[in-house]
């Protein structure tokens, strides 16, 4: 199955959240697995051994309750081989995406993040997957961010592109319907997800991105750069 083929959020999973005192990890890959969700991307910022045993006890988990959920772990190129995830994502400054390709292969999914039109080039020619593109709005999950682009820098760069463009930065439930409107193909989110309320959260997301139909748009819009 294309990935890109279908419409959801895109939630990316980060163990500073998941590994919190309280969470039932079985209760959110069910609920996950539930949803219509385009894929989600496990993130761990810490060292070597912990970041492994994070992506080994969750990648499995989600394997068994949300099966055909494309899985993908943030940067960690050893650890994507390693545990058989289906792709990695990764920064500029990041494994360079000739490496991912050569151990990754073809039938498995690599993202970009891509903040500029030369950068959305450059990863063109590189035959990365997808990008992901922001902040398009002010966020607090990343020290390092690049400046934010907005919804109209948002459009730009969905329209400068044949790649589906992931939106990244900020963004919240009110916020998905302007994103989807930019064409596109889908929007990722982490603190406006993870709460307390976490699992009603995750459905009003769905609900609304539903209701905003961004693949058709999406879609036609990579047919006409062709």
């Amino acid at each position: 199955m294309n990935p890109f083929a279908c419409s959801g959020i895109y939630p990316i999973l980060d163990a500073a959240w998941l590994e919190a005192p309280g969470i039932v990890p079985e209760a959110v890959a069910r609920r996950l697995g539930a949803l219509p969700i385009a894929m989600v991307q496990l993130r761990c910022k810490g060292n070597g051994r912990q970041a492994h045993d994070f992506f080994a006890r969750w990648l499995p988990l989600l394997r068994h309750h949300a099966p055909g959920l494309p899985i993908l772990i943030n940067d960690r190129l050893d650890l994507a081989l390693h545990l058989e995830a289906d792709g990695v994502h990764v920064g500029q400054e990041d494994v360079p995406v000739s490496a991912c390709r050569k151990w990754l292969g073809d039938r498995r999914i690599i993202g970009l993040s891509a903040h500029t039109v030369t950068e959305l080039r450059e990863a063109e020619a590189w035959g990365v997957d997808y990008v992901g593109c922001g902040p398009v709005f002010a966020t607090r999950t990343k020290d390092d961010t690049q400046p934010v682009l907005g919804v109209e820098g948002l459009k730009e760069l969905v329209r400068a592109t044949r790649l589906p463009v992931a939106a990244i930065g900020g963004i919240t439930l009110e916020h998905l319907s302007a994103v989807a409107g930019a064409g596109a193909w889908t929007a990722a989110m982490i603190s406006d997800l993870w709460r307390g309320d976490w699992s009603s959260r995750l459905g009003e997301a769905c609900e609304a991105w539903g209701r905003a139909a961004t693949v058709p748009l999406c879609l036609e819009l990579q047919k006409n750069r062709h």
